[in-house]
């Protein structure tokens, strides 16, 4: 009886090098790992091993993260089933983290596929071999954490003597021309434009001003108004080093005097009295700050305008704040979002506990406590709960923030599988001169109150025009123009069910004021009723 043929097991070889020195020679320590590598498969031919030809090389790149991007390839091939056997020369190669290493044992494991070490003989397919790679595991991390308190311990000793420890330098210095220097250098042109800079934030004490000020003398430098204001309180420029919360003195040369510095300082100060976010009137915006994003990946930011008394607060596309008007911009009433966004959070919540797909082992009576605790959700406390949102034209795109999730229900975070913590909504929007309206066909819109009113206005100047009073009364009365009257009049003439419908609030989403006014509304009412009335949502 001939012997049944041994299994093949597809080995691929990963390497990785932390630094990018000596990449650039013929042979390097990538090539000298992979050649002790693949001596170790030829060694286990005879266990059926192949040699997979593609490489998977990480040059310059920590083992200390996971975002590697031969290693992404790599797991890649191993969730398509290309890979049976990862071989690597030492342990540390693949990780340096007991985190990472637990995540990536799950996902090996899931595949079928064990890895090996040239130089440390164990393997992940048996229990001793597991032991020993955790012990390993255990002291790369702590070599790597060491190291790194030595790295941090020295750079704060260093700028404590004032030393510039290196990063991206501050306009208006260069690094010393003394290479055994440890300092910076005052660049002669460009220490001119930030003495300009604060010069300008006296006079002004404005940074929206300033940004169009600075924009003008230096089109081309693109100065967004975050970096002009850590120009403006960058400690640096007064001749000191920052290190975390303390200030040191420098060895460099001071460009702005520090009784200038210290005005711009206590202007800037009482410019910004109430911080972002922390405005009692703004709660609702600080649960989703840097949380919206639109279709190009730029970051709704909250913001406010007053106006007749009334603050009105919207999200707008970043860039309209810092490079001025953009008609793909978006600008959207805050209200609305923030209202519409924890009402489908609420109901996509609901609707999945009810079929019973939060958990696999749910029972009935703990489906209706969960429904319980959503349905009480405040505004505030379901907007919490959002992670992410993505805002395209027919889309939202909905991520759940999985921790808060677990703290609301009491379980492990791990409960809730990572397809449901994503959602998608259907919606559409209105552009209109005062922001863009969101409609959400599940929406609950409810009675809308500035078409209550206008409703109201065209009963109550009809009837004043039947009692005998001129249009020229009405427009000294309204302060508006005769067109404008004659056309808000013709509210009172549509279908007594299409008036009742504005009442009721179930009028169709996409009607609006400007619609009922027009000439094109039909003169039959039961044409009116089948045009305009939609029906509540459920």
């Amino acid at each position: 009886m001939n012997a049944m043929p041994r299994q093949k097991i597809r080995a691929a070889i990963y390497t990785r090098k932390s630094r990018e020195e000596g990449l650039e020679q013929e042979f390097n320590s990538l090539d000298a790992q992979h050649e002790a590598c693949a001596a170790y498969i030829a060694s286990q031919r005879h266990e059926g091993w192949k040699h997979l030809k593609a490489r998977y090389d990480d040059g310059g790149v920590s083992g200390g993260t996971m975002n590697r991007p031969a290693l992404i390839r790599l797991l890649e091939d191993v969730d398509s089933g290309l890979v049976d056997m990862i071989v690597v020369y030492k342990i540390d190669r693949l990780t340096r983290s007991l985190a990472d290493f637990a995540k990536l044992i799950d996902r090996l494991e899931a595949k079928g596929c064990s890895f090996v070490s040239v130089t440390q003989s164990f393997n992940t397919s048996t229990s001793m071999g597991r032991l020993t790679l955790n012990v390993l595991l255990s002291f790369a991390q702590f070599e790597r954490e060491v190291t790194a308190e030595r790295i941090r311990d020295k750079i704060a000793a260093s700028k404590k003597k004032g030393m510039w420890m290196g990063g991206r330098v501050p306009w208006g210095y260069a690094i010393h021309s003394d290479p055994k220097v440890q300092s910076l250098e005052v660049h002669l042109e460009h220490a001119e434009d930030i003495r300009q800079i604060f010069d300008l934030y006296e006079e002004l004490e404005c940074l929206s001003q300033l940004k169009q000020r600075v924009d003008g003398l230096w089109p081309a430098r693109n100065y967004s108004r975050g970096r002009i204001y850590k120009i403006l309180i960058n400690p640096i420029y007064i001749g000191k080093v920052r290190h975390k919360t303390e200030v040191y003195e420098g060895l460099h040369q001071g460009i702005i005097d520090a009784d200038q510095f210290d005005r711009v300082q206590e202007q800037l100060k009482l410019k910004s009295a109430i911080k972002r976010g922390t405005h009692p009137k703004r709660g609702l915006s600080a649960c989703l700050i840097g949380k919206i994003y639109d279709e190009t990946g730029d970051r709704l930011t909250p913001s406010n305008t007053k106006r007749d008394g009334r603050v009105h607060r919207y999200y707008y596309s970043n860039r309209l704040t810092t490079k001025g008007a953009d008609p793909t911009g978006w600008r959207i009433k805050a209200d609305t979002l923030e209202l519409a966004l924890s009402a489908m959070l609420k109901t996509y919540l609901i609707r999945t506990c009810q079929n019973l797909q939060l958990k696999a082992d749910m029972k009935v009576h703990e489906v209706a406590g969960y429904i319980c605790q959503f349905e009480a959700l405040s505004i505030k406390a379901a907007l919490s709960l959002i992670q992410r949102v993505d805002l395209t034209k027919g889309i939202l795109r909905i991520s759940i923030n999985a921790d808060g999730l677990a703290a609301l229900l009491s379980c492990p975070s791990n409960t809730f599988e990572p397809e449901l913590l994503i959602f998608e909504e259907p919606i559409s929007f209105q552009r209109r001169q005062n922001g863009t309206k969101l409609i959400w066909a599940q929406y609950k819109q409810g009675p809308r109150t500035h078409l209550i009113k206008a409703l109201h206005d065209a009963h109550d100047w009809l009837n004043q025009i039947k009692s005998g009073k001129q249009i020229a009364g009405l427009k000294q009365q309204t302060g508006l123009l005769d067109r404008t009257i004659w056309k808000r009049m013709r509210l009172a003439c549509l279908s007594p069910k299409v008036q009742k419908a504005i009442l009721a609030g179930t009028l169709h989403h996409d009607i609006t004021i400007k619609n009922l006014e027009s000439k094109a509304v039909p003169e039959n009412w039961a044409e009116q009723e089948a045009l305009y009335i939609g029906k509540v949502p459920c």
